[in-house]
């Protein structure tokens, strides 16, 4: 199966993957408010008609994000699970 394996600051968050007709995404967020940046990176995905997150950590300015796409044989459990509500029937 393909996927991603996701370290930050060379910790390992997430080995997480897919199969066929299915997403895949790591993305990063940095929000300016008012006073201050609200940073996260949040790894995740659907499928089966289900949202799946694998990881999900706020950052700092200097945090280090390494991605490196793989062929595993296993992946790691979901952290969560949402049924996609807004899914066509």
């Amino acid at each position: 199966m393909r996927g991603m394996e996701v370290h930050l600051n060379r910790e390992k968050l997430c080995t997480a993957g897919i199969g066929r007709n299915a997403v895949l995404n790591a993305i990063i967020d940095v929000v300016g408010r008012k006073e201050d940046y609200h940073m996260m990176i949040r790894v995740g995905g659907l499928e089966n008609n289900e949202f799946l997150i694998w990881s999900k950590r706020n950052l700092r300015v200097g945090d280090e994000i390494k991605i490196c796409i793989v062929e595993a044989d296993s992946i790691d459990a979901p952290v969560e699970r949402k049924p996609n509500v807004h899914s066509a029937p």
